[in-house]
């Protein structure tokens, strides 16, 4: 299983290439340049002719943008109820969101059976149904020399727990809902979890 996960890792990392920080997402934005007492509308489809789904607050933050429109005027926010679109003249992107570390927080989980992991600052933790929490600490961390934040290796560990996993800033669906995920997650789980791979997406959590 090892030679297997070992395999996935290699041809992530080879179909990654060099991106400058503000290329790279899903990223976190910040509402600017709304009035106090209007709202940021949210559409169903890029461009102001498509119906209205959600609204963000002038002030809102830490929305998280999973790509741009091809010409880079709108912004994907996924909701479970379906994705939406808004326009990237008024979201400012928040500086410091490259380098070797995986970004925090954030939440990743699949289905079929149902899992979770939480990368917190300073902690992670693993949960599935029927089970009590397991807390692993971050054994090692990063991205192999050359190569850009696209995909992030961790290994974590917790008494006779491990989990090595690679998270990548790839489009992803969790199969249940209709909203995209901008990270895909494999796990590979040893020890007391049992031995197995498991396969997910991930989504930024405010802090």
């Amino acid at each position: 299983m090892r030679i297997l996960f070992s395999f996935i890792l290699m041809m992530m990392l080879s179909a990654t290439s060099a991106l400058a920080e503000w290329e790279l997402f899903p990223a976190r934005y910040d509402v600017t340049g709304v009035a106090s007492d209007d709202v940021l509308n949210v559409r169903s489809g890029f461009g102001a002719s498509h119906p209205i789904i959600q609204a963000l607050a002038y002030n809102d933050r830490d929305i998280e943008i999973i790509k741009l429109s091809a010409d880079g005027k709108w912004g994907l926010i996924g909701y479970p109820d379906g994705d939406g679109w808004a326009s990237m003249r008024y979201l400012q992107r928040q500086p410091g969101q490259g380098g070797p570390d995986l970004p925090r927080p954030l939440s990743c989980g699949g289905n079929e059976p149902f899992w979770a992991i939480q990368f917190m600052p300073g902690a992670n933790e693993f949960t599935e149904p029927g089970q009590m929490p397991h807390g692993l600490a971050t054994v090692w961390e990063g991205i192999p020399d050359g190569m850009q934040p696209v995909a992030y290796g961790l290994k974590m560990a917790g008494g006779s727990d491990e989990i090595d996993a690679i998270i990548t800033r790839s489009q992803c669906s969790d199969g249940m809902s209709d909203k995209s995920y901008g990270f895909a997650i494999n796990a590979l789980l040893t020890g007391t979890l049992g031995d197995r791979m498991l396969t997910g997406c991930c989504t930024l959590l405010r802090p």
